[in-house]
């Protein structure tokens, strides 16, 4: 690094005519400007400007190393000007990690709308629930659900959803005496391989009401604001699609997004009155607060995406 310093010096000061002139155009002080040539000198073990009180003169070993040194410039001044080019330009290569729930119907939509429009971007999707390492694994944009408690990367609200506690109608009508007990742990529970198997879910009434009519008693009960209930996994699956579809075969209670939930009328909400907290999602990155156009552009298209949908 010093060697490069000590060249761009250099070629300031044949550019300028003299080390004051150099120094101006620098912004340094002549003996400092000076200390570098004399140490490029002395690295390089020849004399490279013959220098008076009047003019300077690069020796033949001078105009040499001046000519490698304009052309060190000249690429490096092209590689500052291409960088920015890429970062104002919709077009390149991006990778994005989506959770599997999200990329069906949010994230793969909002890339290929994306794509549509801009022809020379070329995305790469990487489906998987568990976290990642970003820069280890090359990611530009990872979708994730729930805000980072404390991160350095940088982090956009793009959509929220919630999800829904149901099971098949047939499955509820097998275990109509265990759900009027709420004997939850009874249960026969599908998860997602991530959830682990004690499960908790804390859910809320929904709206106002406080009253709900009993299913088998037919009855006005009262219901409590917030009702927390327990599960113990033991069928699971890696994907939530594949939750869905061992909920629809009748094997047990299931953990949904309401937006996967609203497609299946042959499931139905386990307790009706209340529903789950709502469930951020957000994109993070790591480019600080001034991404490029590319990065910025798929976020503001997952946020568009989420908002069409909502």
């Amino acid at each position: 690094m010093d060697h490069l310093r000590h060249m761009a010096i250099f070629k300031q000061i044949v550019d300028s005519g003299s080390i004051s002139a150099a120094a101006d155009k620098l912004d340094l002080s002549k003996s400092v400007v000076s200390h570098h040539l004399k140490s490029l000198e002395l690295a390089v073990g020849v004399q490279l400007l013959h220098r008076t009180t009047r003019r300077q003169q690069l020796t033949p070993a001078g105009k040499d190393f001046y000519q490698r040194c304009r052309e060190l410039g000249d690429i490096s001044n092209l590689a500052w000007q291409q960088a920015r080019e890429a970062a104002d330009k919709l077009a390149g290569p991006i990778k994005i990690s989506s959770p599997h729930a999200l990329v069906g119907s949010f994230i793969a939509p909002a890339i290929a709308e994306l794509c549509a429009n801009n022809s020379m971007i070329r995305p790469h999707i990487q489906v998987q629930d568990r976290r990642i390492d970003l820069l280890g694994q090359d990611i530009d944009i990872a979708v994730r659900v729930g805000k980072l408690a404390s991160s350095n990367l940088m982090q956009r609200k793009v959509g929220q959803f919630r999800d829904v506690l149901c099971a098949s109608q047939g499955f509820i009508d097998q275990n109509s005496a265990l759900i009027q007990a709420n004997d939850w742990l009874a249960l026969d529970y599908i998860a997602n391989s991530w959830q682990g198997q004690s499960l908790q879910h804390s859910l809320q009434i929904k709206g106002s009401a406080i009253r709900h009519v009993s299913h088998t008693t037919n009855q006005n009960v009262k219901l409590p604001d917030e009702l927390t209930v327990h599960f113990n996994a033991n069928r699971y699956a890696d994907t939530s699609s594949a939750v869905l579809s061992l909920a629809k075969a009748g094997l047990g209670v299931a953990l949904l997004p309401e937006f996967m939930f609203a497609k299946e009328p042959s499931l139905i909400e386990l307790i009706p009155s209340h529903q789950c907290p709502l469930n951020s999602v957000y994109a993070v990155h790591d480019f600080g607060h001034t991404p490029p156009l590319l990065i910025k552009k798929t976020i503001d298209a997952l946020l568009e995406s989420f908002q069409f949908q909502a």
